[in-house]
Parts: structure tokens; sequence; C-alpha cells
């Protein structure tokens, strides 16, 4: 990438993504208020998500390792990266058939997301925090920490040997399989692995070979070799004429093939670019520009029966939105691949996914962020999507790898 590029994007980081996360953390009970209005202007809730909370002690802890700070923001960041993994203590759940909570009050007491579903409702919630706590403990040096981490992510991968796989926002009706599980599994691992060669640790061998393994099983299992896309569930019974089956979800391929590089380094490049470049073309609005949130196999709408389950109604109603995150997910990935292949096409594709995503997201009133959520023509949409929240983590990480290009190690 170019020189003018990374400072480009410290200075954007610097100037309008940082200074409204400064104003979200809650210096009082610790962590971070996500709940906000899409503009950023109105805090709708003080509830805190697990995964929201743990993104953020991530890129804190990114940011303390990898960037040079002045000493009072390394103080500052240092802090409530403490305080962020003290909260988040507290969402590990002791029970043998639970792993973390998904939601926390203000004060870091495991609530229900909805009365009746349980404390423990997504899997995802645990991988944030084993990550989370894989970095904090390279940016505290506390090896403790680290034993943390590999003790959530054995916890979840016993659950799913038990059968017990939970995956709120996305709950997936029985019968089906979705790709998202194991791409989460497999960037876990990696974060792992690092974690314990950043301290010399011999397991971090073992864990390498962990996500690695869940990168072929992916490849193998999920992509369409006709096509080469990456199906973002999979039906048990084979069939593909819901709409489940049929939607593709391009920010998910995105984010999934930059995970996939780090997992396996030179190994099924090919199909790896491929099936980013394929992605990025099936997802484009050629009339608007931009990613869709979901689309077709066969492109635009997502078609096909549609069933009873909340996931099949947030693909057919929110289909054509223009979300932040996958926009944030392609500059990286279009950028870390093209230096991998170096295929002029992923070079356009960075550019073409950078000149959009700056004249699309990002607020116009100084200091502000993106405007995350916007309808296909560009409005603003102040709507939930997933979870109720302004969430910190694919602008700041995206940006963090652009700037330090470092890749995730």
């Amino acid at each position: 990438m170019m020189t003018t590029d990374r400072t480009f994007y410290a200075d954007h980081l610097k100037a309008s993504v940082l200074p409204f996360w400064e104003r979200a953390f809650d210096d009082e009970a610790g962590g971070l208020f996500t709940c906000w209005t899409n503009d950023g202007k109105t805090l709708i809730s003080t509830d805190k998500y697990t995964w929201s909370q743990a993104r953020m002690l991530w890129c804190l802890s990114y940011m303390l390792v990898n960037l040079a700070l002045d000493t009072e923001t390394e103080r500052r960041y240092r802090t409530r990266a403490g305080q962020l993994y003290d909260l988040l203590r507290g969402a590990i759940l002791p029970g043998p058939d639970e792993g973390c909570a998904f939601l926390l009050t203000r004060e870091g007491e495991a609530k229900e997301p909805i009365g009746g579903s349980g404390l423990y409702t997504s899997l995802y919630a645990d991988c944030f925090v084993a990550i989370a706590f894989a970095r904090w403990a390279i940016a505290a040096k506390e090896m403790g920490i680290l034993e943390e981490a590999l003790a959530v992510h054995g916890k979840t991968m016993a659950l799913i040997e038990r059968g017990i796989i939970k995956t709120e926002p996305y709950p997936l009706p029985a019968g089906s399989e979705a790709q998202g599980v194991l791409m989460i599994l497999c960037h876990t691992a990696t974060e792992l692995s690092l974690a314990l060669a950043h301290v010399g640790d011999g397991r971090a061998a073992e864990y390498r070979g962990e996500a690695q393994a869940h990168a072929h099983c992916l490849l193998d299992h999920f992509v369409d070799r006709d096509s080469m896309q990456l199906k973002e569930v999979v039906v048990q019974e084979g069939r593909q004429t819901t709409l489940l089956e049929r939607h593709r979800n391009p920010g998910h391929t995105v984010e999934c093939m930059w995970f996939l590089l780090d997992a396996l380094g030179g190994k099924r490049l090919q199909e790896i670019e491929t099936i980013l470049i394929t992605a990025l073309s099936l997802g484009w609005d050629e009339e608007y520009g931009g990613l869709f949130r979901y689309v077709d196999s066969e492109g635009g709408r997502p078609r096909g029966e549609q069933g009873a389950d909340a996931f099949s109604a947030l693909v057919a109603d929110t289909w054509d939105y223009k979300l932040w995150w996958p926009h944030a997910e392609a500059l990286y990935a279009t950028s870390r691949l093209y230096e991998a292949t170096g295929n002029p096409a992923l070079a356009l594709w960075y550019e073409r996914v950078k000149a959009y995503t700056f004249a699309t997201f990002p607020s116009a009133e100084e200091g502000m962020e993106w405007i995350q959520i916007r309808r296909r023509g560009g409005e603003a949409e102040d709507r939930v999507v997933a979870l109720p929240v302004k969430d910190p983590y694919h602008i700041i990480r995206a940006l963090l790898l652009l700037i330090t290009d470092k890749g995730t190690t």
C-alpha cells in the first residue's frame, strides 16, 4: 500500500473515528457505551453487549502494542483496557452448558437479551472474549490472561462437540449450518496461536493447526465449486430452493478471505483470491455503488422459499442495505490480497471500494465517526440490523491493519 494511503487512514482514525469513541467510554463503571442511534448523538441504553466490549478491548490492546502513543494516551488506553477486561471476566458463565453471557448491564451483571432466552445465546461472544483476552495478554504482559483466553475457547469447542451451537444474533433454523461458525473459530484459533507464539509457547503450533483445519473445512464444505461462491448457510438436506440456502453475504465472504489468508498463508491462495473477487463482483451495486448486505446466488434480491425464522426475515427485509462493516473489511481484504498475489484486478477493487466508502459512510460532522447503516441510495437508516449498537470494531480494526501494514501479527 502507498504511504499516502497509510497517512490518510491514520489521519481519519485520529480525527474522525477515535474522538467519537473517546466520548463513549464509561469511565465510572468500566467498559463502553455502544447503544447509540446511527448518527451517534443519542444513547438509547446503557446495556453492554459482550462482543462489542471484547472487540474494543482487542482494538485498545492492538494500539498499545503496535502504535507509537503519547504517554497520556497510553495511560488512558491501558486503564480502559483493564476495565474492559474486568467487565468481561464477569461475562464468563460458570454453568457446564454455557459459555459467555451475550449481554451485560452497565455494571457488568449478565442479563437475558430476551426474556426466557437464557444468558448464553452466542458462541460469537465466546470467541470475541477469547480473541480480546489473547491480545490484552500481550499488551499487559500477563500470561495468566492468555490462559483465561485458552480456557474460554476450550469450553466453546467442548460445547460445540456436544452439539450446543448458539449463533445469536443470527439464529439458524434446524438442519442448517452457518459458515460464520467455522469462520470465527478459524480466526480465534489464529489469534490464540499468534499470542502463544509471541510469548514463545510451543502450543502455538497446535492452535495454528486448528485454524488451518477450520479453514480447509470451510473451503471444502461451504464453497460452491461451479460458481466459486462462499455459501453463508448450508442446509443439510442439500436443497437449494430456500432463501437461506440461496443467499450470499458479500461482507462475510470478504472478511473470511483474509482470515483464511492469515490461517493458511500461501496455501490455497488462488482459491481465496477467486472467491474474494467473485464475492465483490456478485455483491456490487452497479447502479448506486457499494456492496449489498445480501444477494442471491444469481445476483440481486435474494430469492427462494422464505421460512418463518428471524434470519430469513432479516435477509429478505434488509438485503439492499449498505452497511459500514463490509466496506471496511473490503478495504483491508483487497489491499491484503493484492499484496499477496499482485493481481491488478484487486488493486482496482481496492480503489473502487475506497472511493465509495469514504464518499458514503463518514459522518459530515467532525469527530462523529461513520453513519454505519445506510439504505441502497446512501440515505441514513436508523434501524437495528443485528445488535442495537454502534459497533467500533470493523472500522477501527481495518484502519489499524491498513495503517500498520502488519496484518494481525
